[in-house]
């Protein structure tokens, strides 16, 4: 009887063994970019003229849901590029990241004192890492003016 457990503790063991091991395999084996459209737009509500002064607002940044084929989009995460020059984002390195799923993201606030535009670019990250590369840049629009 004693043995009979053995058995069964030694086949699950290793029945559960085999199946990790095929999961973080196929896991490992994505090298899939997800499809993603970039992003949509990104606003922000400055009212009155902007001269004069620090002030600081945040922007709101949307877009579509990206499409993996091994991460469903509810576990796919955001990596945002901020530049006050259109064209030099640093892809290397994301200014803010999102969590899991969501597809808006609303920024620190930002001065806008000398500064003429923000450009914002939105990549997609599935849950193996890899990431689309799109190049799609939205200035930051202010629609209070």
């Amino acid at each position: 009887m004693a043995g009979g457990r053995w058995v069964v503790r030694i086949g699950c063991f290793a029945a559960c063994a085999l199946l990790a091991s095929a999961w973080t395999s196929a896991a490992g084996r994505d090298r899939t970019r997800p499809v993603f459209a970039g992003l949509t737009a990104a606003t922000t509500c400055i009212p009155g003229p902007v001269g004069g002064g620090v002030r600081m607002s945040s922007f709101g940044l949307v877009w579509p849901a990206a499409k993996d084929n091994a991460t469903p989009s509810s576990r796919i995460a955001y990596d945002i590029y901020l530049t006050t020059t259109s064209g030099a984002e640093n892809f290397s390195h994301a200014t803010y990241t999102t969590r899991r799923g969501v597809t808006k993201f609303v920024t620190p606030p930002l001065p806008s004192n000398g500064i003429d535009t923000y450009y914002f670019v939105v990549r997609a990250r599935d849950a193996a890492g890899n990431r689309d590369r799109n190049r799609r840049e939205r200035p930051g629009r202010n629609l209070c003016l």
